[in-house]
């Protein structure tokens, strides 16, 4: 078994264990239920990585997600989930743009540059939830739209730059 696969599994079984954790502490066994269930559906999106099922398991994750936070279950544990089934999507999709390749040294670099890469984003989101959850910082409305309008126009550019370096 690769690498790939090997985290594509244990993330799948995180992204369960978390969601379905979050909701068995909070009382709600059915949804602790539809968490585990969501596994399976991750396995049949790998095998069918063309169509829309992995973007529906996804939303599916992290939908559940949402919902935990909003009936008031431990917000640790569905944050957690949902940062795994983002890793978990991630590796599907890489692993399916990477299966029409011929395997090779390049390949196998590339693939560790990339887990390497979703660890450390994994890690630091992580940190900053930790972080966030230690210091409380109340910043006003105006101040935060201003932030996020600086975030999304940073996305923007650094999108269109790398636009005009692909169409060169």
């Amino acid at each position: 078994m690769s690498l790939r696969k090997f985290s594509f599994v244990i993330c799948i079984g995180i992204t369960a264990l978390f969601l379905a954790s979050g909701f068995g502490i909070a009382g709600e066994r059915i949804l602790s239920l539809i968490a585990i269930l969501i596994t399976p559906g991750w396995l049949f999106a790998r095998k069918y990585s063309d169509t829309w099922l992995p973007l529906i398991c996804l939303l599916a994750s992290v939908g559940l997600a949402v919902v935990g936070i909003l009936i008031g279950a431990s917000s640790l544990w569905m944050f957690l989930g949902s940062g795994f089934s983002l890793a978990t999507w991630d590796l599907l999709l890489f692993g399916a743009a990477l299966e029409n390749n011929p395997s090779g040294k390049q390949n196998g670099l590339y693939e560790i540059k990339h887990i390497q890469s979703l660890v450390l984003a994994l890690g630091f989101g992580l940190l900053l939830l930790f972080l966030g959850r230690l210091f409380t910082i109340q910043i006003p409305l105006a101040l935060l739209i201003l932030f996020i309008s600086l975030v999304l126009f940073g996305l923007d550019r650094t999108l269109g730059n790398i636009k005009n370096q692909l169409w060169r």
